[in-house]
C-alpha cells in the first residue's frame, strides 16, 4: 500500500547520537572528580575526557540531519487557486491536496537543480508528503491543531486558525463578552522610579562585592567540586530536556495518512495522483505538507513521522 498512516515517532538516529554521547558525558564527570581529589596534593588530571573522534562523528551525522535546510510546500483550502470557493467557506479534498502538491513538484526540482544544492542524482532525491483530512472546518481546526502542537509550520497554523474562526462563526455571533471589573487594577515597580531605581543599582553594587568577597575566600578544592557540580547539572539538564521532547513527540489522527518516496520530481509527481488516497471527498477540509530534497536532508521527517518506502525492492 503506498499510503502510510502518519504517527509521531521520536526520531531512531537523534537518539543514537544521544546514546553515543553518553559515555564521554559520564567521563567529564569522573575526570572532574578525579582532579578536585587529587588537587590537595598538587594532581592534575591527565587530559581530556576519551570519545574525542567519537564525539566528532556524532556532529557531522546529527548535522547532517538537523542543519540542511529542506525545501517544502504547504497546501491549504485558504490558499488562491487551491480547492473550492463557497462564500466565505474554502474546501479541499485528499485528492485535491495531493494533485495540487503534484502540480508544484516541478518547482521544487528547478529549486533543487538552480545551484543551491550540486551534484544530485536519481537516486539522492526524496520526498515525505503528509495530508491531514477532516469532514468539516471544525475536525480541520483540531488535527491541524494535534500537528501544529508538536511539529509547528507556519502555514498549517495560519490554516488551523482560519479553520477555527470559521467553525465558530455562528457560535461567536451570539456571544457575549465578559466586561472587565472596574476600577482595574494597574502593575507598579519600584524600579520605574528614580529612587527606587538607584536604591537597586547601590544595593546591586554593593551585593557583587560582597560575593566576590565570597567567592575568594573560597578553597580551590571546593571551586572545582562547585565547577564539576555544576557540569554534571548542566549535563543532566539537556539530557533531561532531549528526553522531554522526545516524549512530546507523540500523537496521532485517524485523518493523517502519509507516504515516502525517493526519486525525481517529475516522477514522484506523476506517481502520487495514479494512487488514489485512503480516504474519499467525504473529507472536503484537507491540509498537505511535502517535504522534497535530498535523502539526508528528509531522511528525520522520514523518521519523525514514522514513514517507510512503500517501494522499496518493488521497483
Amino acid at each position: 500500500m503506498l499510503w502510510q498512516p502518519v504517527t509521531f515517532t521520536p526520531p531512531a538516529s537523534i537518539g543514537a547520537v544521544g546514546d553515543g554521547l553518553s559515555g564521554s558525558l559520564g567521563a567529564v564527570g569522573s575526570t572532574v572528580a578525579s582532579g578536585a581529589a587529587s588537587l590537595a596534593g598538587l594532581g592534575l588530571p591527565e587530559g581530556p575526557p576519551p570519545g574525542g573522534e567519537e564525539t566528532a562523528d556524532l556532529r557531522t551525522e546529527a548535522s547532517g540531519m538537523l542543519a540542511s535546510p529542506c525545501p517544502y510546500i504547504a497546501v491549504t483550502p485558504y490558499q488562491q487557486g487551491v480547492g473550492q470557493r463557497r462564500g466565505d467557506r474554502a474546501y479541499l479534498t485528499p485528492q485535491g491536496a495531493i494533485s495540487a502538491v503534484a502540480g508544484r513538484m516541478g518547482e521544487a526540482q528547478d529549486l533543487l537543480a538552480s545551484g543551491a544544492l550540486p551534484d544530485l542524482t536519481e537516486m539522492d532525491t526524496a520526498m515525505v508528503l503528509l495530508v491531514m483530512a477532516a469532514p468539516d472546518e471544525g475536525g480541520l481546526a483540531t488535527s491541524l491543531g494535534r500537528f501544529n502542537g508538536v511539529f509547528p509550520i507556519t502555514e498549517l497554523q495560519q490554516a488551523q486558525r482560519r479553520a477555527g474562526g470559521l467553525a465558530g462563526l455562528e457560535r461567536q455571533k451570539f456571544t457575549i463578552p465578559a466586561a472587565p471589573g472596574y476600577p482595574a487594577w494597574g502593575a507598579s515597580s519600584p524600579q520605574r522610579g528614580g529612587p527606587g531605581l538607584a536604591t537597586s543599582r547601590a544595593l546591586g553594587g554593593q551585593l557583587a562585592m560582597a560575593e566576590g568577597l565570597s567567592a575568594v575566600g573560597t578553597s580551590p578544592v571546593a571551586r572545582l567540586g562547585a565547577f564539576g557540580a555544576k557540569r554534571q547539572a548542566a549535563m543532566a539538564a539537556r539530557q533531561a530536556d532531549l528526553d522531554a521532547l522526545h516524549g512530546s513527540m507523540t500523537g496521532s489522527d485517524p485523518g493523517w495518512f502519509g507516504v515516502y518516496l525517493e526519486g525525481l520530481a517529475v516522477e514522484l509527481a506523476k506517481l502520487l495522483v495514479k494512487f488514489a488516497p485512503p480516504m474519499d471527498a467525504a473529507f472536503k477540509c484537507c491540509a498537505a505538507v511535502c517535504w522534497y530534497g535530498t535523502k539526508r536532508q528528509v531522511a528525520y521527517y522520514k523518521e519523525a513521522f514514522g514513514l517507510e518506502n512503500p517501494l522499496e525492492g518493488i521497483l
